[in-house]
């Protein structure tokens, strides 16, 4: 497939490692998932179905996170399209010379990896497919290379000696092949040499036309653990507007220690000792219309560092958060009260997985009074959610939507906060002073 017109533009450079100043940001435009991948018309592809193939989508990922118990680099973020796809993707560069390559940002995992030529199985993708064969600074790792320890399941290539990697995802998508280091390339005249990747030869799933995956987990093979040397054990990004079809320059990805925004909050970072990659923070609550929600048990929002359940992990591909059932319930009923005080009408019906719908037809969401709601977490962090980011849109047929409550309840005793709920914030995960910041309106800085 060729790339869109407004790909052809990025233009990727690099800057020697003798060079007297290395620039303090690297920055690319933000795009939206639409503006890359157009959904199909109806009716392959109405509201409804995408909702349903997103909410599949969250649910196949939230089970793999239950079960997996100075100087600055600065990347685009294209957002995944409406409820059609939860990730997120950022365009860089890889090899020598370099070729532009879509990958989906993952909070959820470590290993960086790419479809690479010769290629025994590989999905679809945008950009052109990987060949290590055509970069100078390509390198196999070997199998006694510490590196390759640093996999889970690190398996000896018998034909080279060298080290190979298999990833598979909770929804059986996957990825096999050689692990390897090469040059990634950023915006700002910036690269960085020897990053470990798995170059894969096999791979198979729903990756959305991306390239790969860049893992930017609290891992050792992650992204901003391999840069921590270089840039700190920090980064930030703004998921934009995912409803937009329109190529932005305001979401963006940036590693290393930034100046923080006057309106960023911080709540402590805490670590699952059974899912140490993860970034858990602690929820202690909600309000609505600016009355703090009771009836449920905080107990169920806490992680249990023992047992490993429980916490509220901060995730880049999930897409709507979900909460303890109780804490659910309470916030649900809480809002809906508020709602039906204000003229909402509440559809006697659910829609999708989401059970609490309003039909604002006659009003519309830009006059009705929607109750607001506040997400609290320890530290005194606030997240004041804007209308967009918990109220969704949801087809209802003949050219009618509805406005649905879009969070939903967990099952399981993990709790997600998802990147519908995280769009238009600055999120800070900085690991060295172990904590995660909030900024509202974050994108356009």
């Amino acid at each position: 497939m060729a790339p869109p017109k407004f790909l052809l533009l990025v233009v990727v450079l690099s800057f020697t490692a003798n060079a007297t100043q290395v620039p303090r940001t690297l920055h690319l435009p933000v795009v939206h998932r639409n503006a890359l991948f157009p959904p199909p018309p109806p009716p392959d592809a109405t509201p409804s179905k995408l909702l349903r193939r997103r909410q599949a989508a969250d649910t196949a990922r939230y089970a793999a996170l239950n079960l997996s118990a100075h100087d600055l680099l600065h990347s685009p973020v294209l957002a995944g399209a409406p409820l059609s796809s939860g990730e997120y993707f950022t365009l860089l560069g890889v090899g020598t010379p370099s070729t532009s390559t879509l990958v989906i940002i993952d909070t959820g995992s470590d290993l960086v990896w790419l479809q690479c030529m010769p290629c025994r199985h590989c999905y679809g993708q945008l950009t052109p497919l990987n060949d290590p064969r055509s970069s100078s600074t390509y390198r196999q790792i070997p199998f006694s290379a510490p590196r390759c320890q640093d996999l889970k399941y690190p398996v000896r290539d018998s034909r080279t000696g060298g080290c190979t990697y298999t990833v598979v995802y909770a929804d059986g998508s996957s990825s096999r092949g050689d692990l390897a280091t090469d040059r990634l390339v950023f915006s700002n005249d910036t690269h960085v040499y020897n990053v470990t990747l798995g170059c894969g030869h096999d791979n198979e799933g729903l990756f959305n036309s991306a390239a790969g995956v860049l893992g930017v987990g609290r891992g050792m093979l992650s992204f901003p653990t391999q840069l921590a040397a270089a840039y700190g054990r920090v980064f930030a990004y703004c998921l934009g507007d995912r409803e937009s079809r329109v190529p932005s320059s305001s979401s963006y990805l940036v590693f290393g220690r930034t100046p923080e925004l006057p309106s960023t909050v911080f709540t402590p970072l805490m670590t699952n000792p059974r899912l140490p990659n993860q970034y858990y923070v602690d929820m202690v609550g909600f309000s609505v219309d600016g009355e703090r929600v009771n009836g449920f048990s905080n107990a169920n929002l806490a992680l249990d560092a023992a047992t490993g359940r429980g916490g509220v992990v901060v995730d880049s591909g999930t897409a709507i958060s979900r909460f303890a059932r109780d804490a659910y319930a309470a916030v649900r009923d809480a809002f809906d009260a508020r709602a039906a005080a204000a003229g909402m009408r509440r559809l006697a019906k659910n829609l999708s997985l989401f059970d609490a719908c309003y039909d604002l037809s006659g009003s519309g969401i830009a006059t009705a009074h929607v109750p607001t709601i506040v997400l609290h977490f320890a530290g005194g962090a606030d997240m004041v959610l804007p209308t967009k980011n918990y109220l969704i849109q949801v087809d209802v047929g003949s050219r009618r939507t509805c406005s649905c409550l879009g969070l939903e309840a967990s099952e399981d005793g993990l709790n997600v906060l998802g990147n519908v709920q995280q769009q238009g914030f600055r999120v800070v995960f900085d690991v060295e002073r172990e904590r995660i910041g909030f900024a509202p309106n974050g994108c356009s800085d």
